[in-house]
């Protein structure tokens, strides 16, 4: 008896749902998923940052979380993301149904049980909107039209910048045979762009999406920035200090000024961040990518991100591509060359990853073709097992961040099991001593807590956040002299604390 598509797409998707309902509570039992977490808070904020001209960030995410009023409901908006990420799986099928085949449903199949698909539809961050509106940037143009495959484009680029790259690499891959189409897929492109940065042009963060990438081109200069995860270390690290430039414009200077120090040395920092984004699973940087991904046995599934890749390099650089093709080969540059420039992480990739499981649709499943994909399959497996990235996030990071929620949800008990579990699992840092310190404190040991906060300082002596947290301990111990000179510290560190510190410092005007 024969099987109808529909009926077959419907099974992919029933089985694809359910997964994803195992991964929620897999991954919730790791990671509390009614909180939120590193970048995800910064995406449930303002758009604007104080001191930071323009948009701090790509808008699109800061509009979806409005939208959703992420922060009131940040279990419901999980679970809409997971459900956002099945489309480009959607998206795939119908670009390719009239072809049928077995193929056809492979590749859907690998996309909507992508690892990444998976993971990442649970994290409340940009990478799977932008893979949805890439998906289905490459469904439109497969039918013709270009205009709106711009726009689409156009807007995902205002939810990942370096796809602002694509519109480049198109051109380079279709100025001979497809430069009309060219011009009316930048063209749409721009009309969703270009607001953004007039705006930002307007509040003087000069013609940018966001004003986080002179940020980001810093941060990719230095192994130390990138493995520093982000806390009271990296705090300290990326503190402007008595800058005599503001806002971004102060990253910016230090990444030309680190680069021109070294361009050598950036060139091949900038090699092994190429490589680690063909490496699987990947760094994380914020996240326990690799780590996760066993714990919830999301890493049997990496082979087919494996066969994406694989299969879909091949076809980049093929002579005779539609226009289509030429812009899914764009979206991968992009992502390669921005892996390069900034800095490679599992999460941006797989904004990406659509286009390459799209090229890899594409190839008709005979052993002519296939056979091309060997080599880049055994390059990336090789790359993966043997060349070594300095880049790689800090183990217990995951618990780190679980405990940091708990104690801000005043679940004490828990918390301190968290932290034990990162201790245990290898992390060290000021961190650490700064979240004890935090939870001894509120269990009532005032002293046990201002030692853990003399340990982190000793680490990372710049930090405002601990010298605030360190102000608020000696307070408590009854050290009122020494605690109104740690908050003077905390605000001269960071101005924008004097306001948790007005007690403190109120006191001292009245003495």
């Amino acid at each position: 008896m024969k099987i109808s598509k529909p009926l077959v797409l419907s099974g992919i998707v029933l089985v694809a749902l359910c997964h994803r309902v195992w991964t929620f509570s897999s991954l919730d039992r790791l990671l509390p998923l009614g909180g939120l977490y590193v970048d995800e808070k910064t995406y449930s904020m303002s758009p604007f940052v104080p001191g930071i001209e323009g948009f701090s960030r790509p808008p699109g995410m800061f509009l979806v979380s409005m939208l959703l009023n992420m922060q009131r409901n940040v279990t419901l908006s999980r679970i809409l993301f997971a459900l956002l990420s099945l489309l480009p799986a959607l998206a795939l099928y119908l670009a390719f149904r009239k072809r049928g085949g077995t193929w056809v449903h492979m590749c859907t199949a690998g996309l909507i049980f992508s690892p990444f698909m998976v993971l990442f539809g649970l994290q409340l961050l940009p990478a799977v909107p932008a893979a949805a509106l890439i998906a289905f940037t490459l469904l439109l143009a497969k039918r013709g039209s270009a205009v709106s495959a711009g726009f689409l484009a156009g807007i995902a680029i205002l939810f990942r910048a370096e796809l602002a790259l694509v519109p480049l690499f198109l051109l380079l891959f279709s100025f001979r045979k497809h430069f009309r189409e060219w011009m009316m897929f930048t063209a749409s492109a721009a009309i969703a762009v270009i607001p953004v940065i007039v705006l930002n042009l307007a509040a003087g963060a000069g013609p940018v999406i966001a004003s986080n990438g002179g940020e980001n081109l810093w941060l990719g200069t230095d192994w130390e920035l990138i493995t520093t995860p982000p806390g009271t270390e990296f705090e300290e690290l990326v503190s402007t200090g008595e800058s005599l430039t503001g806002g971004d414009t102060v990253f910016f200077d230090r990444a030309l000024s680190s680069i021109g120090i070294s361009p050598f040395t950036w060139l091949s920092m900038g090699g092994r961040k190429l490589l680690a984004f063909f490496t699987l699973p990947g760094p994380g940087r914020n996240f326990e990518t690799g780590w996760i991904l066993w714990r919830t046995w999301l890493i049997i599934l990496l082979p087919l991100t494996l066969l994406a890749i694989s299969a879909g390099t091949t076809t980049v650089f093929r002579k005779g591509k539609s226009f289509w093709q030429s812009i899914a080969a764009a979206v991968i540059c992009s992502g390669v060359v921005s892996a390069f420039i900034f800095f490679p992480s599992a999460r941006f990739r797989s904004a990406v990853l659509p286009a390459f499981w799209f090229m890899a649709a594409s190839l008709i499943p005979d052993w002519n073709n296939l056979k091309k994909a060997i080599a880049p399959a055994a390059g990336i497996v090789i790359v993966s097992l043997l060349v070594t990235y300095p880049g790689m996030e800090r183990s217990g990071l995951t618990s780190m961040l679980a405990a940091e929620y708990l104690i801000d949800s005043g679940k004490l008990g828990e918390s301190a099991e968290y932290l034990d579990d990162a201790e245990e699992r290898g992390y060290s840092g000021a961190d650490l001593y700064n979240l004890r310190g935090v939870l001894v404190s509120l269990s009532g040991n005032q002293g046990e807590g201002l030692l853990e906060f003399e340990k982190a300082l000793l680490i990372a002596p710049e930090s405002p956040t601990l010298w605030k947290n360190y102000a608020v301990s000696l307070w408590s111990n009854g050290r009122y002299v020494d605690s109104i000179e740690a908050a003077r510290r905390a605000v001269f560190l960071n101005p924008m604390l004097r306001q948790q510190l007005s007690p403190i410092l109120e006191h001292a005007e009245n003495l």
